[in-house]
C-alpha cells in the first residue's frame, strides 16, 4: 500500500512539475493573457487536469513563475548560500539584468510578464522576503519599517526590471546604476552603494 502511494506521489509530482514547465513556455510566449485553454493546449492535457493541481489560473501561473525565477537563482548563486550577505544578493541581481532577452527562457518570460508589476512582486516575494532580511540583519543595516522599505524596493526593482525587459531603455550597466540609486531606501551611503554595484561580477 505505502509503496503504491508513493509511486502515486511521485506521478502526480512529474506531473506537476510538467505543468510547470509548460506553463512557463507559454508566458515566455503569449504573457499573461494566456487562457486556461492555452495552457492545457501547450501541456497536451484538459484544464481539468489543470486545476487538479492548482486551485486556479493565476496561482498556476504565480507558480510557474516562482518556479523558473529559482532556478535562475540557483544558477546565479553559483554555488554560493543565498542566505550570504547582501553584496552575494546585489551581484546576483546584476547577472539577472544580463540574462539574454531572446535565447533565454527566463529572458523571454521576464519580457512578457513585467508588464504587470503587481503579478511578478505577488509570485516571487514571499520565497525572497525572508532571505533579504536575513541578508539585511546580518549586513547590520537597518531593520526599522523593514515592511515598507521591502515594499518600496520591490517596486523600484521591478521598475528597473521593466527598463531593462520590456521597455528596453535601461542596458544592464544603466540598471547597475538604477540599483546603486535604489539601495538608499536601505540606508546605504551613496559611494559604499556605487561600488557595490559597479564591481566586477562573480563568473
Amino acid at each position: 500500500m505505502k509503496e503504491a502511494t508513493g509511486r502515486q506521489d511521485a506521478y502526480r509530482a512529474r506531473t506537476r512539475k510538467a505543468l510547470l514547465k509548460s506553463a512557463q513556455e507559454v508566458l515566455a510566449e503569449v504573457g499573461l493573457t494566456a487562457t486556461i485553454e492555452d495552457l492545457a493546449s501547450k501541456a497536451e492535457v484538459s484544464p481539468a487536469t489543470i486545476y487538479n493541481h492548482f486551485e486556479s489560473k493565476d496561482l498556476y501561473l504565480k507558480e510557474a513563475m516562482t518556479d523558473i525565477w529559482e532556478e535562475a537563482l540557483l544558477q546565479a548563486y553559483s554555488g554560493r548560500s543565498p542566505g550570504e550577505g547582501i553584496e552575494t544578493k546585489l551581484d546576483v541581481c546584476r547577472k539577472l539584468f544580463r540574462i539574454n532577452q531572446t535565447n533565454s527562457l527566463l529572458g523571454r518570460v521576464l519580457s512578457k510578464t513585467l508588464s504587470d508589476g503587481s503579478f511578478v512582486i505577488e509570485a516571487l516575494r514571499p520565497n525572497a522576503e525572508k532571505s533579504f532580511k536575513d541578508s539585511v540583519r546580518k549586513g547590520g543595516l537597518n531593520l526599522k519599517d523593514f515592511d515598507t522599505r521591502m515594499e518600496v524596493w520591490s517596486h523600484a526593482l521591478v521598475g528597473i526590471f521593466q527598463g531593462v525587459f520590456v521597455t528596453k531603455k535601461m542596458s544592464p550597466e544603466d540598471a547597475d546604476k538604477a540599483l546603486s540609486i535604489s539601495l538608499s531606501i536601505w540606508g546605504f551611503d551613496e559611494k559604499l552603494a556605487e561600488k557595490l554595484t559597479t564591481k566586477p561580477i562573480s563568473s
